[in-house]
């Protein structure tokens, strides 16, 4: 074992554990990789190790070891010292102002990481099936996205309901949003459970709570406008 190996040993709940945080790297060129020897023993399930990727513009991508082989090969069972590489291409990107590399060990194990590496990456030097294989993540754009439809859709709500016009698709999207509400404060709710980055959980969480609890505070404030709505008209109708 080298010298300054880095032990780390799974609790068994599955968190990520943090092992390296990189503030403002120095890389040369927009791909880089960050390599270096694993070895562990007894892990259960399927571990990994991460590296996130921070940019400037709140930005934040992931690259994991979870190929079947190679240097991107997942941490499963017992395995001697070989070499990993976790690569990153930010082709486009400023350079990020912060890189994380964590252990991911679902069910316990021993992880042992030996010195490790950040060096920058030609066009040969990085291939599409690592990247196929690093399952890249965009959650704060996908947040971003859904986060406006919802909110469009909440806007439609309310100027339809203020004109005290289509009470059919008023109700019909409100149920849309609570039911997609839910489903997304659920998922929320099995990605922390899970030991999921915040990225990823925290968007589900709020996205569940917004999309879910607006609507339903709303609903007798929209039925008590179309009551009031059709109580006008029967009496425009009376007087007539």
């Amino acid at each position: 074992m080298p010298p300054d190996a880095l032990k780390v040993e799974g609790t068994g709940q599955g968190a990520a554990i943090t092992v390296l945080t990189i503030d403002r790297p120095t890389i040369n060129g927009p791909r880089y990789a960050l390599t270096g020897q694993v070895r562990y023993d007894a892990v259960e399930g399927t571990g990994y190790l991460e590296l996130w990727n921070y940019f400037p513009d709140g930005g934040q991508y992931f690259s994991r070891t979870l190929a079947e082989s190679g240097p991107m090969m997942k941490l499963q069972g017992t395995s001697g010292w070989r070499a990993f590489t976790l690569p990153f291409d930010g082709t486009g990107a400023p350079p990020p102002t912060r890189l994380v590399l964590n252990v991911v060990l679902p069910s316990g194990g021993v992880v042992y990481l030996g010195p490790l590496q950040l060096s920058a990456l030609g066009d040969q030097g990085l291939s599409a099936g690592a990247f196929a294989s690093g399952q890249a993540s965009t959650p704060n754009l996908l947040g971003g996205i859904v986060g406006g439809l919802v909110g469009s859709v909440g806007a439609l709500i309310g100027v339809l309901t203020a004109m005290g016009r289509a009470r059919r698709v008023v109700s019909i999207a409100a149920a849309t949003l609570i039911v997609g509400g839910t489903l997304a404060f659920v998922a929320g709710i099995v990605a922390v459970a899970r030991s999921q980055p915040s990225a990823v959980s925290y968007p589900l969480l709020l996205l569940g709570f917004v999309a879910t609890v607006v609507p339903l505070s709303s609903m007798s404030a929209i039925r008590r406008r179309y009551q009031e709505i059709e109580l006008r008209t029967m009496r425009a109708r009376d007087l007539g």
